[in-house]
């Protein structure tokens, strides 16, 4: 029980800390000085309409918190899969926002975190001299207990602000979150650190 409990403390103390998202890089276009997005038209990729929806409102409800309109582009297009380039421009020029917002899913990583099996000698019964209880006392200190072992899961993903009228994206963001199976929660951890890096860079 005590080597149990030392190999899921080791283990736990190998897992990250409670931020699920962290932001693995940015760039900022060093051709563009125009003043910040004030609204943007939010826009996930994703195949399934029920992930799209809760991913778009969630980040368009955080970023209007920190003071920026956003509008979920799925509550003015909302084809299902991949919407053309017409449907796009058309909700832009509807919306009146002066950002586009894209975030895209590049790719999955799986990693395996072991906790040390614990090297303890435990005592051979042969030969000893010494009654049940002194055998049992010594073998529960140095018991053998296989290495614990978890697979984390997480996701890659960019995430580029465009404006209408400027030809290159005006700032992207590489992201490496953890996946959880609450896409909302998932989203309030990543758009807190997307809009972090937004503001500080000041196209938002």
């Amino acid at each position: 029980m005590k080597y149990c409990l030392i190999c899921l403390l080791a283990l736990l103390s190998l897992v990250p800390g409670c931020a699920t998202t962290d932001l693995t890089g940015h760039w900022k276009n060093p051709e563009y000085s125009g003043e910040p997005a004030s609204k943007v038209l939010v826009v996930g990729i994703a195949d399934h309409p029920g992930v799209r929806r809760v991913f778009e409102d969630t980040l368009a409800q955080a970023l209007t918190k920190r003071g920026v309109q956003a509008v979920a582009s799925y509550s003015v297009v909302p084809t299902r899969g991949k919407i053309t380039e017409e449907e796009l421009v058309k909700a832009v020029e509807r919306t009146g926002v002066n950002g586009v917002l894209i975030t895209r899913l590049v790719r999955r990583e799986t990693e395996t975190l072991y906790a040390p099996e614990p090297m303890g000698m435990a005592p051979a019964a042969y030969g000893m001299s010494t009654r049940y209880y002194g055998y049992y006392d010594a073998a529960w200190s140095d018991h053998y207990e296989p290495a614990m072992a978890q697979t984390i899961e997480y996701v890659i993903a960019e995430t580029a602000l465009f404006r209408p009228d400027v030809q290159k994206p005006v700032w992207s963001g590489t992201t490496r979150s953890q996946r959880m199976g609450d896409v909302r929660k998932a989203t309030e951890d990543f758009a807190e650190v997307m809009i972090d890096a937004m503001k500080k860079d000041g196209v938002i």
